[in-house]
């Protein structure tokens, strides 16, 4: 049966099944773009998460939590994966375990996830947790130092008693990189040029539809998709650039980065060697 629907105003053909979507699970790295790719995948005709709306968010980003604490948690994102209904979609940062990637399995989602050069994260961390995460535990003390270098050089090494270093805290999270069967995409390929975000958009469309989409209906769909950012409408946005870190880096956060963390660069591709 064919039937028809509006897309930016256009009237295109489409089979029935694919009017909906089953529902499926974004995750990313904190300070990765998680609005930007939010408000994209809300930009797919009939296909919603309210950012608001706290059962279809999914947070698993302690370190060094009991094993009690886990097992909760992984309890309560079982139970409210399963409520997702068709069009919805699952949001949040979760650190990879082959326990939760065979949750995700089991409950048969689909899962994107967003990650974003590491450098580019922490310096990103550094300004959100002193200007707007209140309860972060280094809130205060980043409030008592407006050097952005000190704030960095705390994130990197660590406070004892109050936070890990960079890597202990961000490594997990991308290990959801190496899971063969979840759709990946770097934030760089979202902002660095119009053509490098509509080849990603396209894939993510691929990965969702299994590659049901005609090319010119997948074209308009890109189109909404791209019309529905609104970074006013982001409370964790600041600049959503690329390779910002070169300028708050001097050599001795670079050297202090490369000791910490330089061998999650190069897993990722984002360096070769530690010659940066």
């Amino acid at each position: 049966m064919i039937v028809k629907r509006a897309f930016g105003g256009l009237f295109m053909p489409e089979q029935d099944s694919l009017t909906s979507l089953p529902p499926f699970f974004m995750s990313s790295v904190p300070k990765s773009g998680t609005h930007l790719l939010h408000q994209l995948l809300n930009g797919i005709p009939n296909v919603s998460m309210n950012i608001n709306d706290s059962i279809k968010k999914f947070f698993l980003g302690a370190v060094l939590a009991s094993d009690a604490y886990y097992e909760a948690l992984y309890q309560d994102h079982r139970s409210r994966l399963n409520l997702l209904k068709e069009n919805e979609f699952g949001l949040g940062h979760v650190r990879y375990s082959s326990k939760y990637e065979d949750m995700l399995k089991e409950a048969n989602k689909k899962h994107v996830f967003l990650y974003r050069d590491p450098r580019d994260v922490l310096v990103s961390l550094a300004y959100f947790i002193g200007e707007k995460w209140l309860f972060h535990p280094l809130h205060h003390q980043f409030q008592t130092t407006t050097d952005v270098k000190d704030r960095l050089r705390m994130l990197i090494q660590g406070v004892p008693g109050l936070w890990p270093d960079f890597n202990t805290y961000i490594s997990s999270f991308y290990g959801w990189v190496d899971v063969e069967d979840v759709h990946k995409i770097r934030f760089e390929q979202l902002v660095e040029s119009s053509k490098s975000r509509r080849v990603a958009l396209g894939k993510l469309l691929d990965f969702l539809y299994d590659h049901a989409l005609r090319d010119q209906l997948k074209e308009q769909i890109v189109n909404d998709m791209i019309a529905n950012i609104d970074t006013s409408k982001s409370f964790t946005f600041r600049s959503g650039k690329i390779s910002g870190w070169k300028r708050e880096f001097d050599e001795e956060l670079k050297e202090l980065f490369k000791s910490q963390s330089n061998l999650l660069l190069t897993n990722l591709g984002y360096e070769t060697d530690d010659n940066w």
